[in-house]
């Protein structure tokens, strides 16, 4: 069931690094019901083998052998061999909220770190607290924006004229992993070609009419029935409409899912123009999260960024 941690918390209370899937299967049942965080099925796999080192603390109560509360860091270096941290699903279950449980969580991740930097995605309500009491003290002056669009308003808008979208074969890796080098320094290719290639997902690659890629993306087929657009990067809205187009064609079924959502930085102008396009202008959005980090800041071209791959361990 994982490696028990010695957090010394309070009576009842066991803290386990790495627990067994049906644990996170209980968490994703919890975070789905209270804050509409979706996954798939192979995403916790994914998590511990994808990153260089990975780690996901859960607090349980022994009395009921169930979840109490969460918080996950992955490390991830950038082409210098700087390192890189990240702190994902920090959440708690309602009803132990206030006790200090997850508070302890927190710190403990945040001994892993260091003096290394460190990034996390705030929620509104959370991103000064983050500030204020761990230092998550730089960050961008936008706000990445939350996208909801009901299944039924769906529409595959037409083609652009003058690109090619393709399945990503074998061969393709290795300039699809250089245009993501335009994106973000990271070395993540081992982690792109994982999740565009989990089950559950439609990825596709945009090429212009040299034969040059232009952008890629993926729609994954998460829990509770949702579509999740993350990521998608693109040249241009163009690139990303042709990518969108080509995605939700692969989508079996596409009409039997709930809802299609993405998170966008509020710096690209042109989402909600794409946004309309596939939803006949019936899209909901809000502020949801900031970009925040301890030590220096990472700069990404938000031009270019569709839709965040996800707000938990990726940081474009």
């Amino acid at each position: 069931m994982g490696v028990t941690a010695d957090l010394n918390m309070r009576k009842g209370i066991r803290v386990v690094l790495n627990p067994t899937q049906e644990y996170f299967d209980q968490f994703q049942e919890w975070i789905s019901e209270t804050e509409r965080w979706n996954y798939r099925r192979g995403e916790y796999k994914l998590w511990c083998t994808a990153f260089e080192k990975f780690w996901l603390y859960m607090a349980i109560d022994e009395e009921n052998d169930e979840v109490v509360s969460v918080v996950s860091l992955a490390l991830q270096r950038n082409s210098e061999g700087k390192m890189l941290y990240s702190i994902g699903n920090y959440y708690c279950v309602p009803e132990w909220r206030g006790k200090g449980i997850s508070n302890k969580l927190f710190v403990q991740v945040m001994k892993h770190v260091g003096k290394e930097n460190c990034t996390l995605f705030g929620a509104v309500e959370m991103s000064p607290l983050y500030a204020s009491r761990f230092n998550f003290s730089i960050m961008n002056e936008f706000w990445h924006n939350f996208a909801d669009m009901d299944a039924a308003d769906l529409v595959i808008p037409a083609m652009p004229n003058g690109f090619t979208c393709k399945k990503i074969e074998e061969n393709d890796w290795e300039k699809l992993h250089e245009y993501d080098e335009t994106i973000c320094d990271l070395d993540r290719r081992k982690y792109m070609k994982t999740t565009m290639t989990l089950a559950a997902t439609v990825s596709r690659l945009v090429l212009n009419e040299s034969g040059k890629i232009v952008g890629f993306g993926s729609i994954k087929m998460a829990y509770g029935n949702e579509l999740i657009l993350a990521p998608l990067y693109a040249e241009s809205l163009d690139a990303a409409t042709a990518l969108v187009a080509s995605m939700m064609k692969g989508i079996p079924n596409l009409l039997s899912f709930t809802s299609l959502i993405t998170i966008y930085p509020a710096a690209n102008n042109d989402v909600p123009r794409l946004l309309s396009l596939i939803s006949n202008n019936n899209f909901d959005t809000h502020q949801a999260y900031r970009h925040q980090f301890t030590k220096e800041m990472m700069h990404f071209p938000q031009h270019k960024i569709y839709g965040t791959d996800e707000v938990s361990h990726s940081p474009c």
